[in-house]
């Protein structure tokens, strides 16, 4: 009998797959950020089958109220929080800027994306630049940080408020409703939607919010299994950054609608954080810089909030918590 060079196949893996189930909102941006997250937990552990959880959370149910008088934090996470809870989800995805800085009892925020851009978009409908904007243009924000950011460069524009989804927001602008819309840049990116930036607001004019450009990943801190895969696909540099802007804010009190901005900025072991704290009406603002290591990340947060904190920062959160 002749030999065969004919390789014999290897025999297929018949082992099922351990399913993780992922709690979403199901706002196009929300669902663009578990589907990302699911591609990458797909290749990086390929025995774990991703199925989507989505939820609505009380910020989606009431699109009219301005989110700074809902009367609760989380207004956008504490859904997903519940779901995992209380077992219907193993981890949850949150846009950073939008999760408190105390997560509930039974979470811990374990592991990030790479952080996407961090500036602030200004749509504009004539396509132009802030400083173009005409004397009491209208410009629309959902954003406390903004507003104050807004009346500091230009006081003589009209705020006005907005809601929605980032479709429903540039649907406003179109009908007329405002002359500018301002918005993260990393929302309009990850949707396709760059070309209706009309300029990127940046550092130092414009400091973004806390965790600004960073998709957040929350599970049970028992959950060893979870962790390690939210932990797997985690990026490095956007994990420090994300505690340094967390922990800064925690020590603010500021919550996650305060009119605070905040950078850091990690490259290997080293790590910048520039903060600043505006009155409502942008005519008073505190900012303050640090650099130190990667490894103190949440060190260098608490210490720059103490540094703004003994210059009238606490004041000035106060005030806007109380709305004056």
């Amino acid at each position: 009998m002749k030999p065969t060079s004919e390789r014999i196949p290897p025999r297929m893996s018949t082992a099922p797959k351990t399913k993780l189930l992922l709690a979403t909102r199901g706002s196009p941006l929300a669902l663009w950020q578990a589907e990302t997250t699911k591609h990458l937990l797909a290749h990086a552990r390929p025995d774990i089958e991703v199925e989507l959880v989505v939820v609505q959370s009380s910020g989606d149910k009431d699109q009219k109220t301005d989110l700074s008088r809902l009367g609760r934090t989380g207004v956008f996470t504490a859904e997903i929080d519940e779901a995992i809870l209380s077992g219907r989800a193993h981890a949850g995805v949150h846009s950073l800027k939008d999760m408190t800085t105390s997560l509930p009892d039974g979470l811990v925020l374990a592991g990030v994306l790479q952080r996407g851009a961090i500036e602030d978009a200004l749509v504009a409908r004539d396509g132009g630049t802030l400083d173009r904007l005409p004397k009491g243009a209208r410009v629309a924000t959902g954003s406390v940080r903004r507003v104050a950011m807004l009346k500091r460069a230009r006081p003589d524009l009209e705020i006005v408020g907005i809601r929605g989804n980032v479709d429903t927001r540039l649907n406003k602008l179109a009908s007329g409703q405002a002359e500018a819309l301002l918005m993260a840049c990393a929302g309009l990116e990850r949707l396709g939607y760059a070309k209706h930036i009309s300029e990127r607001l940046g550092a130092p004019r414009f400091l973004p919010a806390v965790g600004q450009g960073i998709v957040g990943l929350t599970c049970r801190p028992d959950d060893a299994a979870t962790l390690r895969a939210l932990q797997g696909i985690t990026d490095r540099e956007a994990w420090a950054e994300a505690h340094a802007e967390r922990a800064l804010l925690a020590q603010l009190h500021g919550g996650c609608n305060a009119p605070v901005g905040a950078l850091a900025r990690a490259k290997e072991n080293a790590l910048s954080l520039t903060a600043c704290v505006l009155s409502l009406d942008g005519t008073e603002v505190i900012e303050d810089r640090i650099t130190g290591e990667t490894s103190q990340a949440a060190e260098l947060g608490a210490a720059l909030a103490q540094r703004l904190n003994a210059r009238g920062a606490k004041r000035l959160v106060e005030a806007a918590r109380a709305g004056r």
